[in-house]
C-alpha cells in the first residue's frame, strides 16, 4: 500500500509544505521584532503601480510577497517586493455587480482566494498569481435577497456626508455595503452579511450553512469581525450601531450588546483577538471608539477627519490608518497620535494621491496598501532602519 504523499517524509509535497511552514515562522518572528520596537513613522513608499481598474478591495497574502487588488469584476495580483504584475483575471460576476470583499483561505499552506460580490455570490479560486490559469474551486450563493440600502440615518448633514462618500465609493450609485465577510482559519467558518438583516455562518469543510443570526436592525451590516476563542461576532451597521453576538446562544438570545454611540455609517468594526481584546469601531464622521465587550459604554474616543472612505487596523502593531475622499491618508497609534500624514506620491513627480478607495494593513509586516480613484496602488512601510 502506497503512503500518501503528504505523509511521506521524502516526497516533494511534504518538503514543499515544510518549507512553507519554516517561511511562515520566519515571517512571524521577524515582523514581531519590528512591531515590538514600536513604529514611529509609516510613510516610506516601497511600491507604486497603476492597476488595470480602480481598486475597490486590497488584500495582502499573509506570508508571501503577493497582494491581491480587486476592481469591480476582476482581480490583479502584484509582487510588491519586485514591483511586478503576476496575474490578472476576470472574477465571473455578472454585469452591474461588484466585488466587495476578499479573503485568503489556508494562507499558511496551499492558499485559496475567496471573493464576495454584492449579489451574494461567493467564489473560491486556486492557481492564482503563479503564471498558471486560475481555476475556480467552488462557488455558491452565500446570501440571497440582498436589500438596497442607504448610508446612515442620523441627521440631514450626516446623511449628506455619508451619501457623498457612498456615491464616491460606488460609481453606479448603488451606495450599499454589498457583501462583507470574515474568515476564521482555525475553525473553517466563514461569516457573511451585508445588505441583509442576518449574519450567516458557513462551515466550509462540510459545505453547509451552520447558523443564521438576526441582526435585529433595519439596516445593512457594513463590517464583520469574529473571535473563535470567545465565540463572538462584532458587526458594524449602516445606522451607526455596533452589535455583539455570542454564536453559542440561540438566534433570539445571541445579541449580547448593542452600542449606539456612532451617529453615522460604520466604516469598520474590529474585534481584537486577545483574550481581553477590545472592539474598535469608526464611522464616516471620523470618530474612533474603543469598547470593552462587557461594558455598555465606550472606554475611549478619538476624533479623526470627516469623510472617511476606508479604515484598517493593524492586528499586531498598535496602529490604524484612515483614508479620506479628500486625498490623504492619516496613520495613528492607539493613543490617538498621528504618526504619518501621506498626501503625495513619493518620487512620482510630486503628484498628489487620488481620493482613497480602499486600504489594508499587512497581517504581520508594518506595510499599508492603499488604492485610489486614479487607478494607482501604493504600499507604504516603516522606516528602512526598522526593516
Amino acid at each position: 500500500m502506497k503512503i500518501p504523499e503528504e505523509h511521506d517524509s521524502e516526497s516533494q509535497v511534504r518538503m514543499e509544505r515544510q518549507w512553507r511552514f519554516l517561511r511562515n515562522n520566519r515571517v512571524r518572528k521577524l515582523s514581531r521584532v519590528i512591531t515590538q520596537k514600536g513604529i514611529s513613522r509609516l510613510d516610506d513608499q516601497i511600491f507604486i503601480n497603476r492597476n488595470p481598474g480602480v481598486p475597490s478591495v486590497v488584500k495582502f497574502h499573509p506570508f508571501n510577497t503577493c497582494i491581491a487588488v480587486a476592481d469591480k469584476d476582476s482581480i490583479c495580483f502584484w509582487d510588491w517586493e519586485k514591483g511586478e504584475r503576476l496575474d490578472y483575471f476576470y472574477n465571473g460576476n455578472p454585469r452591474y455587480t461588484r466585488i466587495t470583499a476578499m479573503e485568503y483561505l489556508n494562507g499558511h499552506d496551499c492558499s485559496l482566494l475567496l471573493t464576495a460580490t454584492d449579489d451574494g455570490a461567493l467564489r473560491v479560486w486556486k492557481n492564482f498569481a503563479d503564471q498558471k490559469n486560475p481555476e475556480m474551486v467552488t462557488a455558491w450563493q452565500g446570501l440571497s435577497d440582498m436589500l438596497p440600502t442607504t448610508r446612515g440615518q442620523a441627521s440631514t448633514s450626516t446623511h449628506s456626508l455619508a451619501r457623498r462618500v457612498s456615491i464616491y465609493l460606488d460609481r453606479s450609485k448603488q451606495g450599499g455595503a454589498g457583501m462583507v465577510v470574515d474568515w476564521e482559519q482555525d475553525t473553517g467558518l466563514l461569516m457573511t452579511s451585508g445588505d441583509v438583516r442576518i449574519v450567516r455562518i458557513w462551515d466550509t469543510d462540510r459545505e453547509m450553512k451552520v447558523q443564521d443570526i438576526p441582526t435585529g436592525a433595519d439596516s445593512c451590516v457594513t463590517s464583520l469581525s469574529c473571535d473563535s476563542q470567545r465565540s463572538l461576532i462584532v458587526a458594524g451597521l449602516g445606522d451607526g450601531s455596533v452589535r455583539v453576538f455570542d454564536r453559542r446562544m440561540g438566534p433570539n438570545d445571541c445579541r449580547v450588546m448593542t452600542y449606539r454611540e456612532h451617529g453615522a455609517w460604520v466604516v469598520k468594526a474590529h474585534l481584537q483577538k486577545e483574550t481581553d481584546g477590545n472592539i474598535i469601531s469608526v464611522s464616516v464622521n471620523g470618530d474612533v471608539r474603543f469598547f470593552e465587550p462587557r461594558s455598555p459604554d465606550s472606554i475611549s474616543v478619538l476624533q479623526t477627519v470627516k469623510g472617511l472612505t476606508a479604515l484598517d487596523i493593524h492586528p499586531q502593531a498598535n496602529l490604524f490608518a484612515c483614508g479620506s475622499m479628500n486625498q490623504f491618508i492619516a496613520v495613528y497609534n492607539t493613543n490617538g497620535d498621528v504618526i504619518s500624514n501621506i498626501k503625495y506620491y513619493d518620487g512620482f513627480m510630486g503628484q498628489r494621491i487620488g481620493a482613497i478607495s480602499c486600504l489594508a494593513f499587512h497581517p504581520y509586516w508594518p506595510h499599508l496598501a492603499v488604492g485610489s480613484n486614479d487607478y494607482y496602488m501604493s504600499i507604504y512601510s516603516a522606516e528602512k532602519r526598522l526593516r
